[in-house]
């Protein structure tokens, strides 16, 4: 898979990100918040520096697998926040858990709703694969957006998203649409 197909798939071609010296803090496939920017179709041309290689290596192998070996960076988060990105890092490619099951992993089993806050926040986009935990009532029809993208992954992964959708549509403004 080459830095144009994945341009192709995450249908961009610019990736912003952060890295600590404990690995990647960062990842938006949309915002410019990083600390840097890498360009996917110049890394065709020119070769990547290490940090985009790594970033391209384990996007290609996250694609191809649905595994990584990114190292990231979580430290900025709530001891219970590390506990829940753990937890969904262990799941499956190609399964799914809802919130109630990721806060009965991590023992606090009362915490669905904590668990549905903090799977939000995802600071890595798809190498912290929260797109697949799912509320219980299933995914809002959505276009864009981290929807859009979680959509696409679930896709991806061989899932049939009719059956994973609830009955309601995404009503965030200028993100989702009918």
């Amino acid at each position: 898979m080459t830095a144009e197909e994945i341009a192709n798939f995450f249908e961009t071609d610019t990736f912003s990100v952060t890295f600590s010296p404990r690995g990647l803090q960062y990842l938006s496939l949309k915002s410019k918040k990083g600390t840097r920017l890498i360009e996917l179709m110049l890394i065709e041309k020119h070769g990547p520096d290490p940090e985009s290689k790594l970033i391209i290596d384990e996007t290609r192998n996250f694609l191809q697998t649905g595994r990584h070996k990114m190292p990231l960076d979580l430290t900025a988060f709530t001891d219970f926040q590390q506990s829940v990105f753990r937890a969904v890092g262990e799941i499956e490619p190609g399964t799914v858990a809802f919130y109630g099951d990721v806060a009965a992993a991590i023992g606090n089993p009362g915490a669905a709703r904590a668990v549905g806050s903090t799977v939000t926040k995802n600071p890595v986009s798809f190498f912290l694969p929260t797109h697949r935990v799912l509320p219980r009532k299933g995914i809002a029809i959505c276009r864009t957006g981290a929807g859009h993208l979680r959509e696409k992954l679930l896709a991806h992964e061989g899932h049939d998203l009719s059956k994973l959708r609830g009955n309601y549509i995404c009503t965030r403004k200028k993100s989702c649409l009918e």
